[in-house]
């Protein structure tokens, strides 16, 4: 993967995302249980936002892009992967999503180290803060459906 543009970034986290708009979508119309459907549903529509901001991004809004101080709870990173299955339940589904934004945010810290373009990089990085943004909101809502109620 390289980013030689702006237009290469935006194609990417575009596409990204209407990837994971897509899975979200699919989950929602197989899921056996009210509950993982309307988890995915959610999710699906938070994705569909995030195409629409990432379409217009622009240089000047990275360099005013103003990176979050947030506590990380690291959830993610001490959970395995897991694969999409029809029947997850709604810990299960918590924690795919979780990877699934963890993921992408180590994907474009990584692909900010790959350049020298110091306007490539910021806008990178904060493609990055934004992916860390959703996995931090996952986590919370994991603490607190799930771990604070075992």
């Amino acid at each position: 993967m390289e980013f030689a543009t702006l237009e290469d970034i935006i194609r990417f986290a575009v596409q990204r995302e209407e990837t994971a708009y897509r899975l979200y979508k699919t989950a929602a119309e197989k899921a056996t249980s009210i509950a993982a459907r309307k988890m995915f549903e959610e999710m699906a529509n938070e994705e569909a936002g995030h195409k629409h901001a990432f379409e217009n991004l622009n240089i000047e809004g990275a360099e005013h892009y103003t990176f979050a101080e947030r506590p990380d709870m690291k959830l993610a990173e001490y959970m395995v992967d897991l694969p999409f299955r029809e029947d997850m339940d709604y810990p299960e589904i918590l924690r795919y999503a979780m990877k699934t934004e963890e993921s992408a945010y180590k994907l474009y810290m990584a692909a900010s180290e790959m350049t020298d373009d110091p306007k490539l990089k910021r806008m990178l990085m904060v493609l990055a803060d934004v992916e860390k943004g959703h996995k931090l909101k996952v986590e919370a809502l994991y603490d607190e459906k799930v771990l604070t109620e075992m």
